[in-house]
């Protein structure tokens, strides 16, 4: 009878051991499943923020677009003008040459957008260090606890709980640093994409205003609202003057009119230095 009493508390005991050790493994992997998903939250805010950084980015390459789109299409408006005739062709010339090609274009808008390299440095860090914590540090420590513990259950449970206690004491502070650091990107990113946008603003609005003013020059040339200027011009205005500059004294606060040669009143006049 003594026998079997043994026999039933012993049962006992290896059932609640038992029940213990399974509870305790339980937790372990409870914890476990917290951490993983706690180092996949970190890789998916680093993930998202570049990926919201490069779309930022991509509004230049849109403005590129419809920037060479715009100077494909002056350039299809001018180059058949410059085949009409020479007066044309020298309209065409005299005010279209700072305008950048495309090339250009592209090469100066490819220098607006601003490197994300270092913004995530510290938010990184923060990542890679819990991670680590969690492969090497958190693993060790319960490795430990079931060498040193292999019998003693009590001792045992509390070297696991110390272990997840420290690890949770760990994460709290990784998390409130990755906050922190991550914030802090997003302001220099902030910063950065301005920059980038300014830029790129720049180069629309002188390339957008250099080819509207060169458009409304040849306009005005061809229909003799300017002077051509240049002795490269063959044809244009009938009445024509040339004019040198050694007839000036260009020391006296009076010139000579150089226009007094007629009476007429013409439409146009090509005006000619040498």
């Amino acid at each position: 009878m003594r026998s079997l009493q043994v026999l039933l508390i012993s049962l006992g005991l290896f059932s609640l051991v038992a029940s213990q050790s399974s509870s305790l493994d339980g937790y372990i992997l409870q914890n476990q499943r917290q951490y993983d998903a706690k180092v996949k939250s970190f890789e998916d805010q680093l993930a998202s923020f570049r990926t919201l950084f490069s779309k930022r980015q991509e509004v230049i390459n849109v403005q590129a677009d419809l920037l060479q789109q715009k100077l494909e299409q002056a350039s299809a408006q001018w180059d058949p003008i410059a085949l009409i005739d020479g007066w044309n062709k020298q309209c065409v010339q005299n005010y279209t040459s700072t305008i950048p090609t495309v090339t250009v274009m592209r090469t100066a808008m490819a220098k607006c957008p601003e490197a994300i390299t270092g913004v995530l440095n510290n938010a990184e860090s923060t990542y890679n260090s819990l991670k680590t914590y969690y492969d090497k540090t958190l693993k060790t420590g319960l490795a430990n606890c079931n060498k040193v513990y292999t019998t003693a259950l009590l001792n045992y449970t509390i070297c696991v709980t110390k272990v997840i206690a420290d690890t949770n004491q760990y994460t709290v502070t990784s998390q409130n640093n990755f906050n922190t650091y991550l914030k802090s990107a997003e302001c220099t990113a902030d910063a950065k994409i301005r920059t980038s946008w300014q830029c790129a603003f720049n180069q629309v609005y002188s390339t957008t205003s250099k080819v509207e003013v060169a458009l409304r020059l040849v306009s005005d040339c061809i229909e003799n609202k300017n002077v051509c200027g240049l002795n490269l011009c063959d044809e244009g205005c009938p009445l024509r003057k040339t004019v040198s500059l050694k007839d000036f004294d260009l020391r006296n606060e009076t010139l000579k009119n150089p226009f007094k040669f007629t009476d007429q009143h013409p439409s146009c006049m090509e005006l000619r230095w040498n």
